[in-house]
C-alpha cells in the first residue's frame, strides 16, 4: 500500500499539532509543513469527522488535537484518509478473487499475515511515542525443547542475536556453554547456569519455573521460563524490559512501555502456536480454521444480538486468541492424545486437566493496561471452552451464561472443527453432518443464541467453500 498525498499531509499535520500542543491556523500549517493551503481545509474536515481534531472559529481560531497525542495512532489517521488499508482487493471484507479461491489461495494467506502485522504496528505507534522508536533495544526470543533422556536439543523458534549464536547441531552442553558465556551478564551467570542444569523432575507430573537475568551487555532484562514434564524440558528465553540509550528510564513514556508489552503479548501467542504445531497438537490449517469459525460466529452474534454489545476489536482479539485454546495439552502425554481407540477413565482424567493447565499458562502472558482484557479473554477461553450450557462440561461444571461468551463461542468452534477434521481416534465428518450433530446436542449443549449464530454463519458461502476444499 502506498499512501496518498492526503494521508501524508494528514500525518504531518497531526504530528505538528502534537508537538505544538495548542492551536495552529491553516496558514501556519501550510507555511511550516509546506502543504498547499488549498488542501488543508479538506484534510481538516476529514480529521474532524473522525474525531481527531477540533476547530475553533473566529479571529483567534485554528485547529488543535481532539485527544492527547498518545490517544491517536498512525492507524487512526491512515484509516481515516485512505479509502482502503488493504494491500490487495482480495483482503477486503467482501473481497474478490479472479480465481474464485479466496479461502485456499496461499498468496492471499501471506498477504493477510503481512496486512495484520502492518495494521497492528500502526495501531501501536502513537504520536506521543513515535519520536523514540529508534531507541528500543531489539527484542530477543529463543524457544527450544530438550529430551530429558538423551539431552538432544531442538530449537523451535529463534529471533534476533540468538540466531547468530545457536543452531540445532549443538548438544545441550554446547548450548549451555555458549549461552552462559555469550548471552548472560557476568553478574548473573552462576545463577542462570544453576537454573538450566537443574531439571530433575519432582513428584508433580508437570512443573514450571522462571528466572530473570540481564543480557551480556546489561541493556536488556530477560525472562527465562522452564517447563518440565516426565520426558522433556521446554525453555523459553525472551526480553521483557528495555533499557533506553540517552534517556533515563524514569522518563520513558508509560504508553511506550505499554505498546512494547502489547507487541510482546502477541509475539508470545505466536510462540504458543509454534509450540502446539511443533508438538503436533495442532497444525497451521487448524489455527486458521478455529480463528475463522470463531470470527464468523461472533459476527453473527454481533449482528443479531445487539444486547451483547460486541465490538469489532473484541471479535478480532478473541478470534486470534482462539488458536491457543488447547495450549494446556502440551502437558498431556503424546501417547494419550494420539491413542487410537477409546481412552480409559484414568487417561480421560489426564486429558481433562488441560483446560486448567492452559489457563495457568494464559495468566503468564505479558500484562499491562492494554493487555489486561486480552489476558482475561485468553484465560477464559483456555479454562472454559469445554464447559457446556446445561452444566455437563468440565472442569468447573458451569452452566448457562455463567460460561463466558468467548469460551462458549470457541467451544462450539472447536467442537465443529474436531468433527470435520480427521483424528487418530475418529474419521472426518462432512460439513452438513457436523452441523446436524452440533444442533442436535451430540457434542454437548450450547446457548440457543450461539447455536443460531453458528447455523447462520455455517450457511455463508465463504464458510462452505473453506470446509469443502
Amino acid at each position: 500500500m502506498q499512501i496518498t498525498n492526503t494521508t501524508d499531509y494528514a500525518l504531518r499535520i497531526i504530528d505538528y499539532l502534537s508537538e505544538k500542543g495548542n492551536l495552529a491556523t491553516e496558514a501556519e500549517l501550510a507555511d511550516n509543513l509546506k502543504i498547499p493551503i488549498r488542501n488543508i481545509s479538506k484534510i481538516m474536515n476529514i480529521l474532524k469527522n473522525n474525531n481527531l481534531i477540533n476547530s475553533e472559529m473566529g479571529f483567534n481560531g485554528g485547529y488543535s488535537l481532539a485527544k492527547n497525542p498518545e490517544g491517536i495512532s498512525y492507524f487512526d489517521v491512515i484509516s481515516a484518509t485512505e479509502s482502503s488499508m488493504n494491500l490487495n482487493k482480495c483482503l477486503e471484507r467482501n473481497g474478490v478473487c479472479s480465481r474464485n479461491c479466496i479461502e485456499t489461495c496461499n498468496v492471499r494467506k501471506v498477504l493477510l499475515k503481512v496486512q495484520e502485522d502492518i495494521n497492528q504496528n500502526l495501531k501501536n505507534i502513537t504520536f506521543e511515542n513515535s519520536f523514540n522508536q529508534s531507541e528500543i533495544i531489539e527484542k530477543r526470543y529463543l524457544l527450544l525443547k530438550v529430551d530429558l533422556n538423551s539431552l538432544d536439543m531442538n530449537i523451535i523458534s529463534i529471533k534476533s542475536k540468538f540466531s547468530d549464536v545457536f543452531n540445532n547441531y549443538m548438544t545441550y552442553d554446547e548450548f549451555l556453554y555458549k549461552f552462559i558465556n555469550h548471552c548472560v551478564s557476568k553478574e548473573d551467570r552462576d545463577r542462570v547456569k544453576s537454573f538450566l542444569i537443574d531439571f530433575k523432575n519432582s513428584e508433580k507430573y508437570y512443573q514450571d519455573s522462571k528466572v530473570k537475568y540481564r543480557s551480556e551487555d546489561g541493556k536488556t532484562w530477560m525472562d527465562l521460563d522452564k517447563h518440565i514434564d516426565d520426558t522433556q524440558m521446554v525453555l523459553m528465553f525472551k526480553s521483557y524490559e528495555y533499557i533506553y540509550e540517552n534517556q533515563d528510564k524514569t522518563n520513558i513514556s508509560y504508553l511506550q512501555q505499554d505498546m512494547m508489552i502489547v507487541n510482546e503479548f502477541w509475539d508470545m501467542v505466536s510462540l504458543l502456536e509454534t509450540v502446539l504445531a511443533h508438538n503436533k497438537l495442532e497444525d497451521h490449517e487448524s489455527f486458521h480454521n478455529i480463528s475463522f469459525f470463531t470470527e464468523q460466529i461472533y459476527k453473527e452474534l454481533q449482528l443479531n444480538f445487539p444486547e451483547y454489545g460486541i465490538l469489532d476489536n473484541e471479535i478480532e482479539n478473541i478470534s486470534k486468541l482462539a488458536t491457543i485454546h488447547d495450549i494446556g495439552k502440551i502437558s498431556t502425554p503424546y501417547e494419550v492424545l494420539n491413542k487410537k481407540g477409546k481412552l480409559t477413565k484414568e487417561e480421560m482424567d489426564i486429558v481433562k486437566k488441560h483446560p486448567e493447565d492452559g489457563a495457568n499458562m494464559a495468566l503468564k502472558l505479558p500484562k499491562c493496561n492494554s493487555t489486561k482484557k486480552l489476558v482475561h479473554y485468553a484465560y477464559n477461553i483456555c479454562l472454559y471452552h469445554h464447559e457446556r450450557y446445561d452444566g455437563h462440561g468440565y472442569p468447573k461444571g458451569l452452566k448457562s451464561d455463567d460460561i463466558p461468551l468467548e469460551a462458549q463461542v470457541v467451544g462450539l468452534a472447536d467442537a465443529y472443527d474436531a468433527l470435520i477434521s480427521e483424528r487418530p481416534y475418529k474419521r472426518k465428518i462432512n460439513h452438513g453432518e457436523a452441523v446436524r450433530m452440533i444442533v442436535n446436542g451430540e457434542c454437548g449443549s450450547f446457548s440457543p443464541k450461539v447455536i443460531l449464530s453458528f447455523i447462520i454463519a455455517s450457511m455463508n458461502k465463504t464458510w462452505i467453500e473453506k470446509v469443502s476444499k
